[in-house]
């Protein structure tokens, strides 16, 4: 069965091993996942089966008021393809709502298959950066209205 909760500092490990997983080098680092905890306790989310942490999204405060941005979405390859992803962005734009967000914001790189999952769950391409972390390295930026 599938658990969607707040992350706590000892999980910090693994969200890490996602992070790396499913980003590889360089990925956010493990500190930030520990501060993480820290600042948006309710916005860290993980996604955990049988006692095993699968996946998580985190999800934090943007510049403007009522905005937000989802900063990282992993789910691990075991874990794809059963709705893990579906159910973390569900849940981390549910935490967006209750916290009084109008809007939230992403990035995804243009061939990333959670494209759909976003576009499926009311994100829109707001435009493409195609130097969004450097040259090469292109990024949609994607925006959703929260009711």
């Amino acid at each position: 069965m599938l658990v969607i909760r707040p992350a706590a500092p000892q999980d910090v490990p693994a969200v890490f091993a996602i992070e790396r997983a499913v980003f590889g080098d360089p990925p956010y680092p493990d500190f930030f996942f520990r501060q993480a905890v820290d600042m948006w306790p309710e916005q860290l989310l993980l996604a955990e089966t049988d006692g095993r942490v699968v996946g998580y999204i985190l999800s934090c405060p943007a510049g403007q008021a009522g905005e937000a941005w989802i900063m990282s979405l992993g789910v691990l390859d075991s874990a794809r393809g059963q709705g893990t992803g579906k159910r973390l962005l569900i849940a981390a734009l549910d935490v967006l709502k209750k916290r009084g967000c109008k809007t939230a914001l992403l990035t995804a790189h243009p061939d990333n298959p959670a494209v759909g999952l976003y576009q499926r769950h009311g994100f829109q391409v707001d435009h493409l950066d195609p130097a969004y972390f450097g040259a090469g390295e292109p990024r949609l930026l994607m925006r959703c209205q929260l009711s």
